[in-house]
C-alpha cells in the first residue's frame, strides 16, 4: 500500500491517497531514539573530498565565507579540496561531493549558486593586478553582452502568456518526442519521475537522455515554447532541496513507475498498477474485472493485452459485426474502456452540438453493464448501443 502525501502535493490541489502496488510496499521510514523521524537541516548539506568528511554551511556558502565544517576546522571549498588532498584537480566543485553527487552537479540544477572562492595569495594578488585592465575590458564586454541577451530574452519572455503555465500538468517536448510533466511530482532532474509519455513515467534527465543524450533538461526540455530552465526562474516550477526528506522525495522509484489516479474514472484511491505500462485502475473500473489473486501477481491491463494480440484477420466488418460478442468481448472491453477515459477529459465538451444535460459517462456506464450481463448478442448490438450514446451526447439542445 502506498500513501503519498506532500506539502508540496498539496499546494497544486492534488489531495492524498492510497495506492496499491503489487511489486513493493513501502517501508516506513528509519526514526530517530526519540521516536521522531531523522530528517536533515535544509541549510547544511554533507560532503566529501577524499577520504576527509564535513558538513557544508549553505548561509556562510553564499557569505562566501569558510563554510565547510570538517575536524573542528572551517575551510573554503578551495582549502576542503586540498585538505583531502584532490587539490591537483584544481576544479572544488567537482572535487566535492554531497551525498555521491559533485556541487557542480547541484550549481547546474539550480540547487547551489556559482559562488566563487578566491585564494588569497601574493601571486594571486600580483596575477590580479597585472591582468586589472584586460579584465575590466572583458567585463565590460560581457556585461553589455548579457545586457544584450536578457533584453532579448525578456522580449521573447514577454510574447508568451504566462497564463498557459497555470494548472498542475505542463506540455513538454524534446526533439520530436513529446510527455506531460506533473507539477505535483517534480523534484529535480534526476529524481522523481513527472514525465510522462504514452509508454513510460521519465524523470526530465531520462527524458532528455532518450531524445537529446547530449543535450541538458533546462535547456532541451521546452514547454509552451519556453525551457524548463526559465520556468524555473519564474517559479512555475519549485525544484526541492537536494536534501529535502518529504514523502515524494523519499518515495521508492519502484512506486512512480504507475499513474497516481484510476485511468478511466481520474481518480485516487487504492489502484491495482499494470506491469506493462504506466496505467492504473480500480479494480471496479477496469473491464475485465480483475481477478482476486491478481493483486499479488504480475498482472497486465487490458490495453497491454490487445497490444500483443495477433490482429491479421482476414474476417471482413460485415462478418465481424455479425459475429457473436463472446467472440469479441476482449476488443468490446477496450474500446469501452477508451471511451470511458476519454468521457472524463474536455473533449466530449468541445464537441459541436454537445449538450451538458446528457451524462455521457453515465450512458456508456449503462452500456457497460449491459455488457457484462451478456445482453448482446452480436457484435452488431453493441456498437448500435455505442452509437447510440454518440448521438445523444452530440444532438444539437439547448445548453441552459
Amino acid at each position: 500500500m502506498k500513501k503519498q502525501s506532500c506539502k508540496k502535493r498539496q499546494q497544486t490541489g492534488s489531495s492524498s491517497h492510497s495506492k496499491k502496488k503489487k511489486q513493493v510496499k513501502k517501508q516506513n521510514s528509519p526514526k530517530s531514539s526519540s521516536g521522531q523521524k531523522n530528517t536533515q537541516n535544509k541549510y547544511q548539506l554533507p560532503v566529501t573530498c577524499g577520504y576527509k568528511e564535513g558538513v557544508l554551511y549553505l548561509k556562510k556558502y553564499y557569505d562566501k565565507q569558510k563554510c565547510i565544517f570538517s575536524e573542528e576546522q572551517w575551510f573554503k571549498p578551495t582549502e576542503f579540496e586540498r585538505f583531502g588532498m584532490k587539490e591537483k584537480n584544481k576544479k572544488w566543485r567537482t572535487s566535492i561531493l554531497c551525498s555521491g553527487i559533485p556541487l557542480q552537479k547541484l550549481i547546474e540544477d539550480g540547487f547551489l549558486s556559482a559562488s566563487t572562492f578566491k585564494k588569497s595569495s601574493v601571486q594571486d594578488a600580483k596575477k590580479r593586478k597585472s591582468y586589472e585592465g584586460l579584465q575590466k575590458q572583458e567585463s565590460h564586454e560581457k556585461i553589455e553582452d548579457n545586457k544584450d541577451d536578457d533584453d532579448e530574452d525578456e522580449d521573447e519572455d514577454d510574447a508568451i502568456d504566462m497564463s498557459v503555465f497555470e494548472g498542475p500538468v505542463l506540455p513538454v517536448t524534446c526533439g520530436s518526442d513529446s510527455g506531460i510533466l506533473h507539477k505535483y511530482r517534480f523534484s529535480t532532474g534526476r529524481c522523481r519521475r513527472c514525465i510522462r509519455t504514452e509508454d513510460f513515467w521519465l524523470t526530465p534527465e531520462d527524458f532528455i537522455r532518450l531524445n537529446k543524450p547530449d543535450g541538458t533538461w533546462k535547456k532541451d526540455i521546452v514547454s509552451h515554447g519556453m525551457p524548463l530552465g526559465k520556468l524555473i526562474k519564474k517559479r512555475v516550477l519549485e525544484p526541492h532541496a537536494v536534501n529535502c526528506d518529504c514523502e515524494i522525495c523519499q518515495e521508492p522509484d519502484q512506486n512512480q513507475l504507475n499513474d497516481d489516479v484510476c485511468f478511466v474514472c481520474n481518480s485516487d484511491g487504492e489502484l491495482l498498477c499494470c506491469d506493462e505500462c504506466p496505467r492504473a485502475f480500480h479494480s471496479r473500473c477496469h473491464l475485465p474485472a480483475p481477478d482476486g489473486d491478481s493483486h499479488g501477481s504480475q498482472w497486465s491491463c487490458t490495453f497491454c493485452v490487445m497490444k500483443k494480440m495477433d490482429s491479421s484477420s482476414q474476417r471482413t466488418q460485415e462478418d465481424v459485426l455479425s459475429s457473436p460478442v463472446s467472440q469479441y468481448t476482449l476488443h468490446c472491453q477496450y474500446l469501452l474502456l477508451h471511451l470511458l477515459h476519454e468521457s472524463k477529459t474536455d473533449l466530449c465538451a468541445n464537441a459541436p452540438g454537445y449538450s451538458e444535460n446528457i451524462c455521457g459517462p453515465m450512458m456508456l456506464g449503462r452500456v457497460r453493464m449491459n455488457l457484462e450481463n451478456n445482453d448482446y448478442q452480436t457484435v452488431q448490438e453493441f456498437i448500435t448501443a455505442i452509437e447510440y450514446v454518440f448521438h445523444h451526447c452530440t444532438a444539437n439542445r439547448v445548453i441552459k
